[in-house]
């Protein structure tokens, strides 16, 4: 009998790697398929999310944290018919900002003269909720994640989110389910752009996570989860 449970494509953000996904590639490969994506080595997120669709058959549900809900909305623009179900997380869908390109290139001029380590405090404090910051194992864990970045590797990152494309036109235009979740003291990426987004979206779910800053996979990965996966349920597509 063929096998025609989906596939769940992950996608990390701007110097995260597949350790995003670390609490929930189990509970998720109960359910279909499992592709935790390596985003490290990317220039462009339409091209990303090329590659990634090359790479996969079938139907796809497809998860994105940060830049990787990015590439999520590229995918869904490409292949809308294979996308049953987007989960965007600590996200956002508008173009390049003002300013925004000189800010992110000077992060990497640091990177380039002193190294990842060089940004790599700075940037994770920017990214976590007050109470992380007491938590000394999740911290070394998401600086450790960090440290495996190259400068190179951030340096491309970086050059594909200042390409990014606007998708504002193409929220209006999503056939599939979508649930948007952000953490409540996420700084970078607020609640109240996520509830924007879903004013956009034809079929869209709002989930707040307590507590969580942007890092939100990492700082309440159950609450994540069970966000997830009660949806689907909810959605009839838990399998």
């Amino acid at each position: 009998m063929n096998d025609t449970r989906p596939t769940f494509v992950l996608l990390h953000g701007l110097l995260c790697d597949a350790d995003t996904w670390a609490d929930f590639i189990g509970p998720l490969s109960r359910l279909g398929h499992v592709l935790a994506a390596d985003l490290s080595g990317i220039d462009s997120l339409p091209e990303a999310a090329r590659e990634i669709l090359a790479r996969t058959t079938g139907p796809l549900i497809v998860a994105g944290h940060s830049m990787g809900g990015r590439v999520a909305l590229e995918m869904a623009r490409r292949a809308p018919r294979r996308c049953r179900a987007l989960i965007l997380m600590n996200t956002g869908y508008r173009g390049l900002g003002e300013g925004e390109s000189e800010k992110r290139m000077a992060l990497v001029r640091a990177a380039r003269a002193g190294g990842i380590q060089a940004i790599a405090d700075g940037w994770l404090d920017g990214m976590i909720a007050s109470a992380t910051r007491g938590d000394a194992a999740l911290m070394a864990r998401m600086r450790a994640m960090v440290l495996r970045s190259t400068p190179d590797s951030f340096a491309g990152q970086i050059q594909a989110l200042i390409g990014r494309p606007d998708a504002t036109g193409l929220l209006g235009r999503l056939a599939c389910p979508v649930l948007l979740m952000s953490g409540t003291e996420d700084r970078w990426s607020p609640l109240e752009r996520h509830a924007d987004m879903a004013s956009r979206v034809p079929d869209a779910t709002l989930e707040a996570i307590g507590g969580a800053g942007h890092m939100a996979p990492f700082e309440a990965p159950a609450a994540c989860l069970s966000a997830i996966t009660g949806w689907l349920a909810r959605r009839g597509l838990s399998g």
